[in-house]
């Protein structure tokens, strides 16, 4: 009797327990899905359009469903219709405003957080979903790419919806439903339609699947495929001429470095060592506080396929083809493997305090890394569009001896925030549709003492070169991602700094000389940390300099071998009178310092003309880490 009573006991107590670690796990993820929204949605509507969303946002414009497939997704993109599609009829219901074209992608990044929970529930147990959930909460990765309208968001979110339902399928503990495998199929097909990242992992999952299928589940199974197949099949003549007809899915990003996963893995822990340090000691936490597991998981080596294959195959094909990878591609995978770092913790692997701790100790480090070290919110809501037209709107106001200029890859994106201004006396440069000449032009135009200069997307540095030689006193300088605004001066003014340097003053003639007097600077001689130089040559003519090629080589300095030619005209343009020919080189000071090399500068006289080279100037910028902050440190 007494021997029962302390088994009823212990199994109460035993219950109890249970019901109070449910209990604290579902506070836990509450807390956990809290953090995920107020750090995707804190101020959303603040946070400017970025180039990829302009992209997609000004391939909208057509009055019906076939031009916007035919010339904005077929001709005009490499990504699948699916989000495309959504925003054409999303935008149509909210506008362009920020806040609502975003939100839908925000809502997708806070759900995939939950979903990531469910998973790790599911193959796992609720302790791994739980710290899963919570890594990704707070990883830049994730944030980032939840506040953008771009497919990544709604791909991680099917690709995981699909997972959900394929576990299901696979694993449930009752015969599959008709709405199992109708949820399977269209999240699969949906997630193809995202991104076709994520369509390569859907894939991925389903054909990892077949060596999990009991006979008992073959049908569901196969419907559930067959009609993701069915569903998809409308789109495979837009696959087939993005792929084989329009040339591929990349060829405008840089081959990857060999150190590309180990970046990646610093990048989506905020690029903070104790956050890294964090995730190891939980990592590893099970292996020190338990006996090891008996029991197999194999959705595990599924897991580490589901993220090695996708990465292999991206990281092979940019460097043996064309570069297509970057961190965003492996946003799709890449929950997969930390579920299956995390996977060697049980329920009862930690107690209810050391979870609490665990759980607390990831959201609390990994934002504050994301709001402090990464500067996270300060740089998603300082961009360049929109920022370039505020320092405009500061510079108008009240001077009226000042003119405006930004040189970009597409004149509508830095228009849509311009526009909204007041500025009047401002001229925008695309590099599809103008050339440096050109701004040379406008710049001689002008007889305004001021002038706002502003560059976005990297474009060409012998812009911003050609508006120093004009005005080479710069007032105030601002450099946001990718983005750069200049406030300056023809003459010295309080408080500016010249930018100019002369490498020479005395002139000389061109007379049916080919090759002009070459000048020298010293990469030793300029700053560690130097990102632009560039270089100007007064020069003289009463007729044309139409052919007049201002060169550039980089040159070793111990072995004088050529590393680097690049020549910069003037696009025959008449120019008469005196004029600045300009050119410039963008160094990296990781991969391609300026230390070691000598840089020399003639002017290539292609015509033969009469021309006068009255003086050589060069200009240096240092690398503002801001420029690629959102992806590199800062």
């Amino acid at each position: 009797m007494e021997n029962g009573k302390r088994k009823d006991r212990k199994h109460h107590l035993r219950a109890t327990r249970n019901k109070t670690s449910l209990k604290l796990d579902y506070v836990l993820l509450g807390v956990i899905l809290l953090v995920a929204a107020v750090l995707r949605l804190w101020k959303l509507g603040q946070v400017p359009f970025m180039h990829d969303e302009f992209s997609a946002l000004f391939r909208l414009r057509f009055d019906n469903f076939h031009d916007l497939i035919q010339y904005g997704v077929t001709e005009g993109d490499s990504h699948p219709a699916g989000v495309q599609v959504f925003l054409y009829y999303w935008t149509k219901l909210v506008g362009w405003n920020e806040m609502w074209v975003k939100l839908p992608f925000a809502l997708m990044g806070i759900a995939s957080v939950f979903l990531i929970y469910v998973i790790g529930k599911q193959w796992f147990n609720r302790k791994t979903g739980l710290l899963a959930a919570a890594f990704f909460a707070v990883s830049q990765l994730t944030v980032f790419y939840s506040q953008l309208a771009r497919p990544y968001a709604p791909g991680l979110f099917f690709v995981l919806l699909m997972t959900f339902f394929w576990n299901k399928i696979l694993f449930g503990p009752k015969k599959p439903s008709a709405g199992i495998c109708i949820g399977f199929a269209v999240s699969a097909c949906l997630a193809a339609l995202a991104h076709n990242f994520s369509a390569a992992q859907a894939g991925l999952i389903f054909l990892t699947g077949l060596f999990f299928l009991k006979k008992e589940r073959r049908l569901a199974y196969w419907l559930g495929g067959i009609g993701a197949v069915v569903l998809y099949a409308p789109h495979l003549p837009v696959f087939y001429y993005q792929t084989f007809v329009n040339g591929g899915i990349g060829g405008w990003l840089a081959k990857p470095k060999s150190t590309f996963i180990i970046d990646f893995l610093q990048y989506t822990t905020n690029y903070a060592p104790l956050f890294m340090f964090a995730m190891g000691v939980v990592i590893i936490l099970p292996f020190l506080l338990q006996k090891p597991e008996k029991r197999a998981y194999p959705v595990r080596w599924a897991a580490v396929v589901w993220f090695v294959v996708n990465f292999a195959v991206a990281f092979i094909y940019s460097l043996l083809r064309e570069p297509i990878i970057q961190y965003s591609t492996l946003i799709f995978c890449y929950p997969f493997l930390v579920l299956m770092l995390l996977s060697f913790h049980r329920n009862n692997s930690m107690t209810m305090t050391q979870t609490v701790i665990a759980v607390l100790a990831i959201l609390f480090i990994g934002a504050s890394s994301l709001i402090t070290n990464r500067q996270h919110y300060d740089l998603m809501y300082h961009q360049g569009y929109d920022q370039i037209a505020q320092r405009m709107q500061e510079d108008n106001d009240g001077n009226t001896d000042i003119r405006f200029a930004t040189a970009t890859l597409k004149t509508q994106f830095p228009e849509f925030y311009q526009a909204q201004t007041t500025v009047t006396q401002r001229a925008i440069f695309d590099e599809e549709n103008n050339n440096v000449g050109e701004f040379r032009l406008w710049l001689d135009s002008n007889d305004t003492e001021m002038l706002g200069f502003g560059w976005t997307d990297y474009v060409s540095p012998a812009w911003e070169t050609q508006a120093v030689a004009c005005y080479p006193w710069m007032v105030h300088e601002d450099t946001w991602f990718t983005s750069r605004y200049l406030t300056l001066s023809r003459d010295s003014v309080p408080g500016a700094i010249r930018l100019l340097t002369p490498l020479t003053e005395k002139p000389y003639v061109f007379e049916q000389f080919e090759w002009g007097v070459p000048q020298y600077i010293y990469g030793d001689s300029l700053d560690k940390e130097t990102d632009l130089v560039g270089v100007t040559a007064t020069v003289e003519s009463t007729d044309t300099i139409a052919g007049c090629v201002l060169v550039m080589e980089i040159h070793d300095a111990a072995s004088d071998s050529l590393l680097f030619w690049y020549g910069g005209n003037n696009s025959d343009l008449l120019l008469p009178g005196t004029n600045h020919l300009a050119t410039a080189v963008r160094f990296n000071s990781e991969d391609f310092p300026a230390q070691g090399k000598v840089i020399k500068t003639y002017i290539w006289n292609q015509k033969r003309g009469t021309i006068v080279a009255k003086r050589f100037d060069y200009y240096c910028t240092r690398y503002n880490p801001r420029l690629a902050g959102l992806y590199q440190p800062l």
